[in-house]
C-alpha cells in the first residue's frame, strides 16, 4: 500500500471508498497524505479529517499505537523530499497474502489469508476503538480508551464546559512567555501536526530553546524518536491527543513556571 503525492506535478495517490457496497464510483471517504506542517496520514470525508494517524515518528506513525506483534508482518516507510511525499507499508513475507480494505462508511481493515481455514481474518482495524474520532475531546485534552468519560484535560488544564467534555480545555494558568517551562509527558501520542514546524538537523536542546524564544510554540517533540533527533514544534493549540497505558514517546507541553 502506498499513499503520497507528488510535489512536481501536484499528482495526488490516495485509497478511497466505494459510494456504497455495490456501488464502486468514488465514494465520500479518503485515506492520503495532509502534507500542512509536518505531513500526516489522515482519513477525510469529502474535506473533513475524520480520523489521524499522524505523522512518521521514525518507527511509526505517531498518533497510533505501534504494531506491537512480537511478530510483525509489515515493514513501514515514510518519505520526504523535494519530489514528493509518502507513506508506504508492505509485506515482510512474501509467502502471506492480505488486502488492506476500506468500505464505505470509511472503516479501514487489514486482512490476511489463513490457508489452514481458507479465509480472510482480520489482522487489524484502523478505528479500533472509542478514541478513533478526529479531535474528539477538543484542544488540550486526551481520550484513552477504557476510561469513563473517553476525556480528560492534560495536566494544567480545565475543562471549558462543565457540560460537555468534548468541548476541550483551557490553561488554570496563563502562559508569560518569557520565563516559562516544558511538562514532560510520556503517554501522549503526539497532537495533529498539520499546525507545526519540524528541522531535521536540531537536537532536543536546541528544539528547547527554540520552542521558549518563539512565544507561540505551545509543544515539541523529537522528530525522529528511535535517533533521538530533529525537532518538532507545535504551534498552535493541541489537539486530537489519545493517551496509551504505557510509555511512548515524550511530549513536552509549555507551561508556566507555576504549574512545574
Amino acid at each position: 500500500m502506498k499513499i503520497g503525492i507528488n510535489l512536481i506535478t501536484g499528482f495526488e495517490y490516495y485509497i478511497s471508498s466505494w459510494k456504497s457496497s455495490d456501488d464502486p464510483s468514488q465514494g465520500q471517504y479518503s485515506l492520503r497524505i495532509d502534507p500542512h506542517g509536518q505531513p500526516q496520514v489522515v482519513l477525510k470525508k469529502g474535506l473533513e479529517t475524520v480520523y489521524r494517524a499522524g505523522s512518521w515518528d521514525g518507527h511509526y506513525l505517531s498518533a497510533r499505537k505501534p504494531d506491537d506483534n512480537p511478530i510483525p508482518l509489515y515493514s513501514y516507510n515514510f518519505v520526504i523530499n523535494e519530489n514528493e511525499i509518502y507513506f508506504k507499508s508492505e509485506l515482510k513475507n512474501s509467502s502471506f497474502i492480505s488486502r488492506y480494505t476500506m468500505d464505505p462508511s470509511g472503516l479501514m481493515q487489514r486482512f490476511i489469508w489463513n490457508q489452514m481455514k481458507n479465509e480472510w481474518q482480520v489482522y487489524s482495524t484502523a478505528q479500533a476503538d472509542g478514541c478513533s474520532t478526529y479531535g474528539l475531546c477538543g484542544s488540550y485534552a486526551s481520550c484513552k480508551s477504557g476510561r469513563f468519560p473517553l476525556c480528560s484535560c492534560l495536566e494544567g488544564f480545565k475543562p471549558k464546559s462543565s457540560m460537555n467534555t468534548s468541548d476541550g480545555c483551557s490553561r488554570t494558568t496563563e502562559l508569560g512567555c518569557s520565563g516559562d517551562g516544558f511538562l514532560k509527558q510520556r503517554r501522549l501520542a503526539l497532537p495533529d501536526t498539520s499546525k507545526s514546524w519540524a528541522n531535521g538537523s536540531m537536537n532536543l536542546k536546541e528544539c528547547e530553546e527554540f520552542c521558549v524564544k518563539n512565544c507561540a510554540c505551545t509543544a515539541y517533540a523529537n522528530l525522529d524518536v528511535t535517533k533521538g533527533s530533529g525537532c518538532l514544534v507545535w504551534l498552535d493549540e493541541l489537539i486530537d491527543i489519545t493517551e496509551f497505558s504505557q510509555d511512548v514517546q515524550p511530549l513536552y507541553i509549555r507551561m508556566p513556571i507555576s504549574e512545574l
